[in-house]
């Protein structure tokens, strides 16, 4: 056991990491585990951590026993005392945990729960024992699980649960299993963003529209996507993975979508983040995708902070990869297959469990990282107007104050407001949000400038109907040529929503997954943004 309270400043690999210097406490006493081990030798294994309202926290992964318990891959603890689950798995792991209805489910490749029949990499806790589905078990792995509108999602490696056909994802609503959608290859990561279902795979990430419809990113990671992680405050999806560029930038095993565009996040990351080894701490991204050579040229991760501008180096020296990161009761958890770990790089190696803990100190108002967000930089007058749709990323603070950078001085209005300018110029936008004793300002330039030849806004005319609508819409456009045309679907938060080509007079606009509301429809010619037009779907 050791506990430690470091205020240092850290030197790692200068070329890949800064000095930096952080307040911060790292302690692996879990009170009521003293032990954590395989009775077969084999090195313990963390894969995911779960919280349940920050009473208990779960433990899923590799390990035989907890202190003299038999435990097999399941566990739960409180803080004070540790809870087992029968005879747990046999043969395998646990990889992910949630509870659905008051009911603990657990996924992972297990060979079944404690020899139950049918509960083979998928099982059920009924209160007294373990239970496979109604319909039997899933042919391949399970990788995660994620609740979305009442209903639970579950993605991985398989193809069939009993005899029902799936393809790598499946949903349950409590009572009937419900097919939707198909993946061709393996899903790792589901999370709920927004208000909408993202999931993330061999395939990079996807966006659910409903039903069995789901949208491909067609701009997006260059490689695996094992993990997302939402930042609900600031409107950010994190994704993690085994990948080095997004939208031809740098970004190693780590990237940021807004909702609008990719963010590429360089390459300070320099390993993989794998399943579960993302969280969000106190506005933070952390994440286990650090790696460094000690002084031995032996492999040693770290975990990595992403403060919304600049990485840090948290600090850390695990023997082996980061599995497992979750927030309980204020304190970030750490789960992995490490044997020793150290706080700091180089350290003198101190024997785990596979969990370790690290409490950092407030950051007053450093969660709050307003944005201002819109589709295009420059907009063109269009008999004399210029519409502008603005977006600030913060949907839950108190309050919004906008100055447009005209004589019009600020306002107060709504997180996405809409401004009308009459003329040209360089306007500096602003967008002043309160949360609580919390007071943050974003900027952003915009630019209004007359048509050109190139583009000819007032012959461009655009025509939706039927508008209202409760169904499909139809826009009529008429351009010089259909070439370079696309129309641009912002959905009630801002977000892109669908991206849909035009290549002649008249285009659908499908509205399947569509919530009610008024959507904005925005015309590009050539990457220009040329018109835009309110949707109403009732």
């Amino acid at each position: 056991m050791k506990h430690n309270i470091i205020i240092f400043i850290l030197i790692l690999q200068a070329s890949m990491m800064p000095v930096i210097s952080f307040s911060q406490v790292w302690d692996d006493n879990f009170v009521g585990i003293d032990s954590l081990y395989n009775t077969l030798g084999a090195v313990v294994q963390i894969r995911d951590l779960y919280n349940q309202n920050d009473s208990i926290l779960y433990a899923g992964g590799v390990f035989s026993k907890v202190n003299t318990h038999e435990a097999y891959g399941i566990m739960s603890w409180n803080t004070d005392t540790i809870k087992t689950y029968q005879l747990g798995i046999n043969w395998g792991g646990v990889f992910a945990i949630t509870l659905y209805k008051d009911t603990l489910y657990i996924g992972g490749n297990f060979q079944n729960a404690s020899e139950q029949p049918n509960t083979a990499r998928l099982a059920i806790w009924n209160g007294e024992n373990w239970k496979g589905t109604s319909l039997g078990q899933p042919d391949g792995w399970i990788y995660d699980f994620v609740r979305f509108r009442d209903t639970l999602f579950i993605c991985g490696d398989f193809y069939t649960i009993g005899s029902q056909t799936f393809n790598m994802i499946a949903a349950y609503n409590g009572e009937n299993w419900i097919n939707v959608g198909s993946f061709g290859m393996w899903a790792s990561a589901l999370e709920v963003f927004n208000g909408e279902l993202y999931a993330g795979g061999y395939w990079g990430i996807r966006k659910y529209l409903g039903g069995t419809q789901w949208e491909t990113f067609t701009v997006r990671p260059n490689d695996f996507v094992f993990e997302l992680k939402a930042d609900s405050i600031n409107s950010f999806l994190y994704v993690g993975g085994q990948f080095s560029a997004v939208a031809g930038q740098a970004s190693v095993g780590s990237a940021m979508w807004d909702g609008f565009k990719w963010h590429a996040l360089g390459n300070f990351c320099s390993g993989t983040v794998w399943q579960q080894a993302m969280e969000i701490y106190r506005g933070d991204l952390y994440t286990g995708g650090g790696i460094y050579y000690n002084d031995d040229n032996e492999y040693r991760t770290f975990i990595t902070r992403w403060n919304g501008e600049t990485w840090d180096n948290i600090g850390g020296d695990f023997s082996d990869n980061i599995f497992a990161i979750e927030l309980f009761r204020d304190t970030l958890y750490i789960g992995g297959c490490f044997q020793t770990w150290d706080s700091i790089p180089n350290g003198g190696g101190i024997r785990s469990k596979g969990m370790v803990k690290l409490y950092m100190p407030d950051n007053g108002c450093d969660y709050l990282k307003p944005r201002i967000n819109t589709w295009a930089d420059t907009f063109y007058l269009n008999n004399g107007e210029a519409i502008v749709n603005l977006y600030n990323n913060n949907p839950y603070v108190d309050s919004w104050e906008w100055d447009f950078g005209t004589s019009t001085g600020s306002v107060s209005l709504s997180q996405a407001v809409e401004h009308i300018y009459t003329a040209t110029g360089e306007y500096n936008v602003q967008v002043t949000v309160t949360d609580g004793e919390c007071v943050k300002t974003a900027n952003k330039t915009i630019y209004i400038e007359l048509g050109t030849e190139a583009i000819d806004i007032e012959s461009i005319d655009m025509q939706i109907f039927p508008n209202p609508s409760n169904n499909d819409f139809y826009v009529k456009i008429t351009l010089p040529n259909y070439q370079n045309a696309e129309i641009k679907i912002a959905g009630l938060n801002g977000h892109l929503q669908s991206i849909i080509p035009i290549t002649n007079e008249t285009t659908t606009i499908p509205t399947k997954g569509w919530k009610p509301g008024v959507y904005i429809c925005n015309l590009f010619v050539d990457g220009n943004l040329v018109k835009v037009e309110k949707l109403v779907y009732e």
